[in-house]
C-alpha cells in the first residue's frame, strides 16, 4: 500500500501558538512566513539580503522585536509604511522595531534589505576552505545554526517555538551547486552568477534552516517515492555511496516505526570538509563533517560503524526534531536522547554481527561515570535564555544518559508499547513544539501506566542509584532478596538524599527470563530463584544504576561468572570496577571477575577489563611497583591474544577482530617485548608496501612502533604521515606519531600537530593530536595546548568553551597543580559555563585521588598475589 505523503504546499490543521513558551522574544508578534533571498560574497566574507516576513499580529502593537546579529537592517517598511524607528543591539542579539502607529491584529507583512558578514567557523552562514582532490584549494559555504545562530544569516525570530515556513533564494557562482531543505523550485543564470529559488519548507524552527553552495556534486537514488541524494566536493561525491544505500534503508524503517512516513520529497546529506565536529538534522539537507558520511578504501569497519549509527542518528531527528520539536532548550533531551536512543536501536537491527547494543554499554558506562560526580545535571535542565542553550548540549547526559533512560523504559513497558506511545506522541504533535510532559502522556495512553510517576525522577534529577542487594534463604533454598537504593557518588554523599522508582530486571539462574519489579521503597522484597544460582537485578545491562550485592550471593556470581548470559556478565564487570572506583569495594573482588574470563572471546567484556587494567597501569607509570602490575595486567589478556594470533580468520565478527586490535595494543603499551617485536616487522613491511597492513589493523600497529620509536622509526611514521593519500588516513597515522615516549621525539611531534602539515579541513584533529600527547607527555601537552589554545580551538568556533570544560580537566589534571588548571579554565570558558568548569574540575580531582587509591590497591594485591612475569619484558618507566 502506498502512503499518501503530505506535501508542504498542502493545508494542514494550524495548532495554536502557545504564548507561555519559555524564550526571550515578545509572543504578540509571529512569524508565519519567510521569504529570503541572499547574496554571499565569499571572497569578502560579507552578505547582503532582502527578506520579506508574514507576521500574525495577536495583538495590536507597536514594536515587533526579533533576533539578529552583526546585521544592518534598510529600507525596513510593514505593509509598504516605513517603520518610525530600528534600533539592533549586538550585545542581547536584538533588533526593536517601533511604528508609527500601532498594527491591529491579524496578518501583516514586513520587509527590509539588510548586510551581513560570513563567518569563519562552523556558525550561521560559514566559509570553508579545503584543499580539493588534485591539490587545488576549493571554498564551500555551508550553514550551522542550532542552537542559536540562525540570526547570523538573517534577522529572524530565532526560538524553536517560532515556527514557521521558509522560501529561500541564493545568488552564488554560476558554475556552484545549491543545496537547500527543498528541491530547486527555478534557477536563473545571468553573467557569471545564478540564482536559485528552493521551494517552500514545511513549518519548522529557524535552526533548521540549511544552505551550502561550492563545487559541488552529487549520487542519487530514488527509494519509496523520495529522492536521496549524497553531496561532496567534486572528485569525492563517489565515496558517498554507502551512505546512500545506508540512508534508503534507515528512512524505510523509520517510516514503519514511528508510523508517519517522512513528509519532505528528498533527503539530502552533505559532506562538509572539515567544517565542524559532528553533523546537524536540518530537515531535507543533513550536514555532515566529512570523516562522518563517506567511505573510502582507506576507511576500517569502526569508520563504517560510525557512518551508519551517526546517518541513524541524524535521520532520527527528521521526526524527533524536525517533525515535533522541543518547546524549549531545556527540553532538548527530547530530540539528543531520543535520536541516540533510535540510532542505536536501528544500527543495532540492521548490523547484528556488530552487537552494537553491547558497544553502547560502554557509552552508558562513560555516561554513568560523570552522572556519579556531586556537579553532574538532571537530563532535562533549566536553560534561562537562549544564549545559554549550548550549554545544555552535555554528551554524557544529554544524549547518553537520556538514551539509557529510554531504553530502560522500553524494556520496562515493552517495545511494542513503546512504539504506540512514540507513534501517538508524533501524530499529536506533527508540526508543532512538545515538552517532556507530552512524551510522558502519550507513553500513559499507549501503556495504561503512569510514565510519569516512574520516568520523572530520571529526568528531572540528577544522578542514579545504587540498588542494594541482600539474600535471604529459606530451608529449602529458596532465595528472596532485600532491596534498597540510594545515589551511587564516586566521591562523597548524597546532600540532598534522592529517590527513584527503579525498573529492575532480576534474572535468577544463567538461563531464566528476566522478571520485571519495579523498586519504590527501601525493604521492598522480591523471590528470586535459589540461592545456589547466580542472581542479576540488572539482567541484560539495560538498567541505569548500579548493584551491590551481599558477599554471599557476590561469590555465588563469581563462581558462576562463566555460565552467565555475556549481558549479565558485563553488568556486574562494570558495577564491580565502579564500586572499586567508589571505595565501596576491593579491588581483588573485580580482579577475581577478571581473571575468569579466561580465553573467552568477548569483546565488550574484554573492553571492560583492559580498561580497568589500562587505568591502573597508567596510574601506577613512575611508581615502584609499575612492572610488576604490568606483568600482571599483560597475564591476564595475554591468553586471548595467543588464541587469536595476528591475522584475521574467515568469518571472524567485527566484534572479534576488534577484541584482537584491542589486546594486541595494551600487551604492546604495557611492555610485552614479543608483541612489540612483531609490531615493528610488520611496520617495516608496511613501509615498504602500504598494502602489507589492512587499514583496520593500521592504528594498532603503528601505536605500539610509534611508543617505543627512536629517532629512525619516528622519520619514518612521519613520512608514512605526509604521504597519506586523503583525511581518513592522515588522522590515523598522525595521531600515531603523537604517541611517541622519548621526549626529544615528543617535543618534534607537537611542532609538526601545529605546522601546516595539517590541512585547514582538518583543523579540528589539531585538538585531538595535541590530547594525544598528554598520555607520556603531560607537561608537552599542557604547554603546546595553552601556548596554541587559539589557533587549536579555532575550528570549533561557539562549541570551544564546553569542549574545554570537558576535556582539559580530565585531559591535564597530570599536566599542572589543580588549583592552576582551574584558574585557567576559568579565564578561558565563559561565566554561564561555570557549572562545566566544576563538573571538569570535580573529574580532574576524581581522577588524582583515584591515582593514589589505585596504586595502593594494586601495590597491596600483587604483592600478596604475585603473578609470574613472562621472560623478555621491558621497562616502561
Amino acid at each position: 500500500m502506498r502512503w499518501l505523503r503530505p506535501r508542504p504546499d498542502r493545508p494542514r490543521r494550524r495548532r495554536p501558538f502557545r504564548s507561555t513558551r519559555p524564550g526571550r522574544l515578545p509572543k504578540n508578534v509571529v512569524p508565519i512566513d519567510y521569504t529570503i533571498s541572499i547574496v554571499p560574497d565569499a571572497a569578502r566574507l560579507t552578505l547582503s539580503g532582502t527578506e520579506s516576513v508574514v507576521l500574525d499580529f495577536r495583538q495590536a502593537s507597536a514594536t515587533i522585536v526579533f533576533n539578529s546579529l552583526h546585521q544592518t537592517l534598510n529600507h525596513v517598511q510593514l505593509d509598504g509604511q516605513p517603520v518610525k524607528s530600528t534600533v539592533s543591539d549586538d550585545k542581547q542579539q536584538l533588533t526593536t522595531l517601533t511604528l508609527a502607529k500601532p498594527a491591529a491584529a491579524g496578518r501583516h507583512t514586513l520587509t527590509f534589505s539588510y548586510k551581513g558578514k560570513i563567518e569563519t567557523g562552523p556558525q550561521g552562514l560559514f566559509a570553508q576552505p579545503y584543499v580539493k582532490p588534485d591539490g587545488s584549494k576549493g571554498l564551500l559555504l555551508s550553514t550551522q545554526f542550532e542552537a542559536v545562530d540562525a540570526r547570523r544569516m538573517f534577522p529572524c525570530w530565532d526560538e524553536p517555538a517560532f515556527r514557521a515556513a521558509f522560501q529561500l533564494s541564493a545568488t552564488v557562482a554560476a558554475d556552484w551547486a545549491t543545496v537547500s531543505n527543498m528541491p530547486v523550485a527555478s534557477r536563473v543564470v545571468h553573467g557569471k552568477l545564478a540564482t536559485t529559488r528552493f521551494q517552500r519548507t514545511p513549518k519548522m524552527p529557524t535552526y533548521l534552516l540549511e544552505f551550502s553552495a561550492g563545487d559541488l556534486a552529487q549520487i542519487t537514488a530514488d527509494h519509496g517515492g523520495i529522492r536521496f541524494g549524497v553531496w561532496a566536493v567534486r572528485g569525492q561525491e563517489k565515496d558517498g555511496a554507502v551512505a546512500l544505500a545506508n540512508a534508503q534503508q534507515i528512512l524505510a524503517d523509520y517510516n514503519d516505526y514511528f508510523g508517519t512516513a517522512f513528509p519532505l520529497p528528498k533527503l539530502d546529506s552533505v559532506a562538509v570538509p572539515g567544517g565542524f565536529v559532528g553533523a546537524m538534522e536540518n530537515w531535507g539537507a543533513i550536514t555532515y563533517n566529512d570523516q562522518l558520511l563517506l567511505v573510502t578504501a582507506s576507511s576500517t569497519v569502526a569508520n563504517r560503524q560510525e557512518v551508519f549509527s551517526v546517518q541513524a542518528h541524524e535521520m532520527a531527528h527528521q521526526w524527533n526534531g524536525d517533525l515535533v520539536t522541543m518547546g524549549w532548550w531545556d527540553d532538548i533531551w527530547l530530540n539528543e536522547s531520543f535520536a541516540s536512543w533510535m540510532a542505536a536501536k536501528e544500527t543495532d537491527l540492521r548490523n547484528s554481527g556488530w552487537n552494537w547494543w553491547e558497544r553502547e554499554d560502554a557509552t552508558k558506562e562513560s555516561a554513568m561515570s560523570a552522572d556519579a560526580r556531586a556537579t553532574s545535571h538532571s537530563i532535562q535542565q533549566h536553560v534561562t535564555n537562549e544564549l545559554e542553550a549550548d550549554s545544555s548540549f552535555d554528551p554524557q547526559i544529554t544524549y547518553d544518559k537520556g538514551q539509557a533512560v529510554l531504553r530502560m523504559l522500553e524494556a520496562y513497558l515493552g517495545p511494542e508499547v513503546f512504539r504506540d506511545g512514540i507513534r501517538g506522541y508524533m501524530k499529536a504533535h506533527a508540526y508543532s513544539n512538545a515538552t517532556t510532559a507530552d512524551l510522558w502522556a502519550s507513553l500513559s495512553a499507549a501503556s495504561g501506566r503512569k510514565v510519569g510517576d516512574i520516568a520523572s525522577s530520571w529526568a528531572a534529577q540528577a544522578g542514579f542509584p545504587l540498588v542494594s542487594v541482600t539474600a535471604s534463604c529459606d530451608a529449602a533454598g529458596q532465595r528472596t532478596i532485600t532491596l534498597s537504593q540510594k545515589r551511587f557518588l564516586l566521591r562523597g554523599a548524597d546532600p540532598n538524599p534522592s529517590h527513584w522508582n527503579v525498573p529492575l530486571q532480576i534474572r535468577s539462574g544463567a538461563e531464566a527470563a528476566p522478571q520485571a519489579v519495579l523498586l519504590t521503597k527501601d525493604g521492598q522484597t522480591a523471590p528470586a530463584g535459589r540461592c545456589d544460582e547466580p542472581l542479576s537485578v540488572n539482567a541484560g545491562a539495560i538498567g541505569f544504576y548500579r548493584a551491590i550485592y551481599d558477599d554471599a550471593t557476590l561469590q555465588t556470581n563469581t563462581k558462576y561468572f562463566a555460565t552467565l548470559p555475556r549481558s549479565d556478565r558485563i553488568a556486574l564487570l562494570d558495577d564491580q570496577w565502579a564500586l572499586v572506583e567508589a571505595g565501596a569495594q576491593d579491588l581483588p573482588t573485580y580482579l577475581a571477575l577478571a581473571s575468569s574470563m579466561g580465553d573467552r572471546l568477548e569483546e565488550r567484556a574484554w573492553t571492560q577489563i583492559t580498561m580497568a587494567l589500562g587505568t591502573i597501569e597508567y596510574d601506577e607509570r613512575g611508581t615502584p611497583g609499575h612492572d610488576a602490575f604490568a606483568a600482571y595486567a599483560r597475564s591476564i589478556v595475554k591468553p586471548v591474544a595467543d588464541l587469536l594470533g595476528w591475522t584475521s580468520k574467515p568469518a571472524e565478527t567485527p566484534g572479534i577482530q576488534n577484541l584482537r586490535r584491542t589486546v594486541l595494543k595494551d600487551l604492546g603499551d604495557w611492555g610485552d617485548a614479543q608483541t612489540i617485536a612483531e609490531a615493528r616487522k610488520r611496520f617495516a613491511a608496511f613501509v615498504a608496501d602500504r598494502a602489507a597492513i589492512g587499514a583496520d589493523d593500521q592504528e594498532s600497529v603503528l601505536s605500539i612502533v610509534a611508543r617505543y620509536a627512536d629517532a629512525g622509526a619516528f622519520e619514518q611514521l612521519h613520512s608514512v604521515a605526509k604521504s597519506a593519500r586523503n583525511e581518513t588516513e592522515l588522522r590515523r597515522y598522525y595521531a600515531a606519531l603523537m604517541r611517541v615516549r622519548d621526549p626529544q621525539l615528543a617535543a618534534a611531534a607537537a611542532r609538526i600537530a601545529l605546522s601546516d602539515e595539517i590541512p585547514r579541513q582538518a583543523a579540528t584533529a589539531r585538538l585531538d593530536l595535541v590530547l594525544e600527547l598528554a598520555g607520556d607527555q603531560p607537561q608537552l601537552a599542557w604547554t603546546t595546548f595553552t601556548g596554541n589554545v587559539d589557533a587549536v580551538m579555532a575550528p570549533y568556533a561557539n562549541l570551544g568553551p564546553m569542549i574545554l570544560a570537558r576535556h582539559c580537566p580530565e585531559t591535564f589534571w597530570k599536566s599542572v597543580p589543580l588549583d592552576q588548571l582551574e584558574a585557567w579554565m576559568k579565564a578561558h570558558v565563559p561565566e554561564e559555563m561555570s557549572p562545566n568548569v566544576a563538573r571538569g574540575m570535580e573529574t580532574a580531582r576524581f581522577k588524582l585521588d583515584e591515582k593514589a587509591a589505585l596504586v595502593q590497591a594494586a601495590d597491596r594485591y600483587i604483592a600478596s598475589h604475585r603473578a609470574a612475569d613472562r621472560p623478555g619484558s621491558i621497562t616502561l618507566n
